[in-house]
């Protein structure tokens, strides 16, 4: 807005000199034309007349460009005055400058006395297995990656140990055994995708909070939408976890109630021995 206005005044201090200038020279060649075209008779020649005649061409430009310039300066002082206003605006109603730096100097301290703290807290290393076998697991289990699932797999295989084979287990031990397993590997890396979408919702809150500090007047909204579409983005990652824990938990207990089964298939079976071993 400031820089429109200062082109618009500069065009028409521009204009208003080339009128000036325009004048200045009509008048000067109006005044040679009758010096050159109209020449006074010899009789009438002398230096009073020379004088005489400098003297009105003087007055004449003077009053006519001192017309002139007055006006200049009189459009260019409203024009200042109108501009002096416009920035009066902007900088003290629309985008106060002493409340834009206030909240810049919040953002920076803010950011000096969380960022260091949540980093620390994020990279404390919680690790506690001590065996070779739990150990990578723990390590691969812990990166915050998700893009070593088969490294997951391996560790976690070397581990808890493969699935009985069929001759030293019953079907059901096996397929318990399996779904365990089955349910724990896809929680690990559901777990795993979660910590690698904190790490980038950590750097994206980073980025929006540096550009907190050096936005520009009016780039507020942009910055909370950016927000906001991190936020939603977060949110939906903790519903995934929240599933997972719900399928953990709806597992368990079918895993419960597997067992009970189990248990009455087992005496069932004991039951039938039983009778088959008194009858012979």
């Amino acid at each position: 807005m400031k820089l429109l206005c200062l082109l618009f005044t500069n065009l028409l201090a521009f204009f208003l000199v080339a009128r000036v200038r325009r004048v200045v020279a009509l008048t000067l060649v109006g005044a040679l034309a009758l010096t050159v075209v109209a020449p006074p008779a010899r009789a009438q020649i002398g230096i009073g007349a020379v004088i005489a005649a400098a003297t009105a061409v003087v007055k004449l430009i003077n009053n006519v460009i001192g017309g002139l310039l007055n006006a200049v300066r009189s459009t260019i002082g409203s024009i200042n005055s109108v501009l002096t206003q416009f920035d009066n605006l902007w900088e003290q109603v629309v985008y106060p400058l002493q409340l834009i730096n206030r909240a810049r100097a919040l953002v920076s301290s803010m950011i000096g006395q969380y960022r260091g703290v949540l980093t620390a807290l994020l990279q404390i290393n919680v690790s506690s297995a001590q065996l070779p076998n739990p150990v990578a697991l723990e390590s691969v289990m812990r990166d915050r990656s998700a893009g070593d699932f088969p490294q997951l797999t391996n560790a976690f295989g070397q581990t808890y140990r493969a699935i009985p084979q069929a001759t030293d287990a019953h079907p059901m031990e096996r397929d318990l055994a399996d779904i365990d397993d089955a349910l724990a590997m896809e929680n690990l890396k559901t777990l795993k995708a979660s910590d690698a979408m904190v790490d980038q919702m950590m750097n994206a809150a980073e980025s929006i909070e540096d550009e907190g500090v050096n936005m520009a007047p009016g780039s507020a909204p942009y910055l909370a939408g950016a927000g906001m579409i991190a936020s939603v983005k977060s949110q939906a990652m903790m519903q995934r976890m929240i599933a997972a824990a719900i399928r953990e938990e709806a597992a368990r207990v079918a895993h419960d109630n597997t067992i009970r089964k189990r248990n009455a298939t087992f005496s069932a079976q004991f039951r039938t021995d039983v009778e088959t071993m008194f009858k012979k």
